[in-house]
C-alpha cells in the first residue's frame, strides 16, 4: 500500500509574513540593549519639515542680532555698526554683602597668635664635643673598591688582607727582637717581623726603609681555624662561612683603616 506524501505549505521565510516585525526604536528589543536604551517617544512619523523653524531657530537669531552687510559683497559680510551693550548699573556694591561689624564691640587680643603658646620648632641638641667644619678629612679617595680575583666571566674570589699560614708548630721568629709574633705579624720571602717591629722601622726606618717595608705581608698562624695536635692533619674550629665573613670585613675595613 502506497501512502502519499502530504506536502504543507509554509509562509515562514527568517520570520513570519503574518505579523509585524518588531523594529528599533519604535519597539523596545527583549535583550539588554532593549532594557537600557529607552525607544523614541511621542511621534515617531514626525518628519524633518514638521518642525516650526520660524519660531525656534538658531538662524534666525543669528540673522536678527548679527550685523549684515549694507553693500552686499558676500553673505553675512560685518560692514554694520556692532550693537553695543547697555552697562548695567543697578547692581548692589561689594561692601553690600558683608556683614556690618562697626557697632560690635572690640574683641581681646589674644596672648599668643592663634592662642598657642607651645614652641613651634624644637631646639635640637648639640654635643659639646662635636668636631668643626675643619675636622673633615676632605683629601680622601673616592670608590674604593676591595680587591677581587676575576676569570673572564667565571666567579670572583676575594683576596684576603692577611694571608692564613696553616703549619703544625709556629716556629717563625722576628727578625729583630727575636719573638715569637703574638698575633698577626708581616712576612716578606724568609724575613718576618713582628707587629711592633714592623710600625717602629715603619715610622723611624731604624733598619729598614719604607720602600722595603711595603714588600711585606700580613700574616696569621691557622690556631684560629684549625687544630693540628703537633701532626699533619687538622681539625676544623670554625665554620667556612665564619671565615669568609670575616674575610670579607677585614678586606672592606682596611680600605678606610689601612
Amino acid at each position: 500500500m502506497l501512502f502519499a506524501e502530504k506536502t504543507v505549505s509554509s509562509d515562514v521565510a527568517f520570520g513570519t509574513t503574518v505579523q509585524n516585525r518588531p523594529t528599533f526604536p519604535t519597539d523596545i528589543a527583549h535583550d539588554c540593549f532593549g532594557n537600557h536604551q529607552t525607544p523614541l517617544r511621542g511621534v515617531p512619523q514626525l518628519g524633518p519639515g514638521s518642525y516650526n523653524n520660524e519660531d525656534k531657530s538658531t538662524f534666525r537669531y543669528v540673522l536678527d542680532h548679527q550685523p549684515m552687510s549694507r553693500r552686499g559683497y558676500t553673505f553675512n559680510a560685518r560692514t554694520e555698526e556692532r550693537k553695543t551693550f547697555e552697562p548695567k548699573t543697578d547692581v548692589p556694591s561689594p561692601d553690600a554683602y558683608q556683614m556690618d561689624l562697626t557697632h560690635l564691640p572690640d574683641k581681646k587680643r589674644s596672648f599668643k597668635p592663634f592662642n598657642a603658646a607651645s614652641q613651634r620648632f624644637h631646639t635640637r641638641c648639640k654635643s659639646a664635643g662635636a668636631p668643626g667644619p675643619g675636622s673633615y678629612e676632605c683629601d680622601v679617595k673616592q670608590n674604593r673598591q676591595v680587591h677581587m680575583l676575576h676569570n673572564f666571566g667565571g666567579r670572583t674570589k676575594l683576596v684576603p688582607l692577611v694571608k692564613t699560614k696553616c703549619m703544625s708548630f709556629n716556629t717563625d721568629k722576628c727578625l729583630i727582637c727575636l719573638q715569637t709574633p703574638v698575633g698577626d705579624y708581616y712576612q716578606y720571602r724568609k724575613e718576618i717581623l713582628c707587629a711592633t717591629c714592623y710600625n717602629f722601622n715603619w715610622q723611624w726606618q731604624e733598619k729598614f726603609k719604607r720602600t722595603y717595608l711595603q714588600a711585606f705581608q700580613k700574616v696569621r698562624d691557622c690556631s684560629y681555624v684549625h687544630e693540628h695536635a703537633g701532626t699533619s692533619a687538622k681539625i676544623q674550629l670554625v665554620d667556612d662561612k665564619v671565615t669568609k665573613k670575616l674575610q670579607r670585613k677585614e678586606a672592606y675595613l682596611s680600605l678606610y683603616w689601612p
